[in-house]
């Protein structure tokens, strides 16, 4: 019997320890949360405020710039942002292992998907900054990509340099924009990204590749194609040769209220400056 007694109260006794530290608990998240230092979102369903997108590696630092600028309206926003190139960004939507899919070129098929157009993207071709070309045909530069101009001495004679063509990898949206207007190339080199192209092309005076706009610095020169240069009222006006779409494609979830959210940002005044700062043309 005194077995028992003593049993009992050690039980009440860490129960009510155990009570006490439990509504002290929640005394202090509400004392956080009221002084917005932590959100009911991030402590209870913070996975519903986190978006998952992966595909185009070209569209990573728009992206990028326009989930911290969507974080100022929602704090506890997460962009989780996979590399893959925009031919894994249809796979993973429709297994559902992302909610969205990034893709610089048109899907050539939906089924049952959603896409809004984020932007409108020019295709620079760039080559080393020792280079005397400036300029191309758009006949010269397929010529080129095909492999039967070899050397930069047959369009300036006094830079005599083998050519060194560099393109990106199969399942890239900037290969595919680009072959639209060049016709299926033939490449020395195949890199994954357009940093790797723009980094291959600085260090060999006869190198020549292409990439995305906002990703060409002063380490290498962009060529004008048939005298027009690639900028962004070149791209809008349609006078350059070479562009291609940046679009996010996914399944419509009315569920998904951050889902929802940010697609609704991606077409606000915003988000439109930050995509022409990044010399980007906003179609949405």
């Amino acid at each position: 019997m005194k077995f028992v007694t003593v049993m009992s109260y050690y039980f009440d006794s860490t129960f009510r320890k155990f009570f006490l530290i439990l509504i002290f608990m929640c005394g202090v998240l509400a004392y956080f949360v009221g002084k917005g230092s932590i959100s009911p979102y991030s402590v209870f369903i913070n996975k519903k405020l986190t978006i998952r997108s992966t595909g185009s590696t070209s569209m990573s630092r728009v992206l990028n710039l326009l989930s911290e600028e969507f974080m100022k309206i929602y704090p506890d926003f997460v962009y989780e942002k996979s590399e893959t190139g925009s031919g894994a960004a249809l796979i993973s939507v429709k297994s559902r292992y992302t909610d969205i899919g990034d893709m610089s070129c048109e899907p050539k098929e939906f089924e049952n998907l959603k896409k809004i157009y984020v932007a409108l993207d020019g295709i620079a071709v760039i080559v080393n900054n020792n280079n005397m070309v400036s300029n191309l045909s758009l006949d010269s530069l397929r010529n080129i990509f095909k492999k039967k101009i070899k050397n930069w001495s047959e369009i300036v004679p006094k830079f005599d340099v083998p050519i060194t063509v560099i393109g990106r990898e199969e399942a890239s949206g900037t290969r595919e924009g680009f072959e639209k207007i060049s016709g299926d190339s033939q490449y020395d080199i195949i890199l994954p990204e357009s940093g790797d192209i723009s980094a291959k092309v600085s260090n060999e005076d006869g190198a020549i590749g292409y990439i995305s706009l906002p990703s060409v610095s002063n380490k290498v020169q962009k060529v004008n194609i048939n005298d027009v240069e690639c900028n962004p009222k070149n791209i809008k006006n349609g006078e350059y040769a070479i562009s291609r779409p940046f679009i996010q494609i996914y399944e419509e979830n009315l569920e998904n209220e951050i889902l929802n959210k940010w697609l609704e940002f991606l077409k606000s005044e915003d988000a439109k400056k930050i995509i022409e700062s990044e010399r980007l043309i906003s179609i949405s």
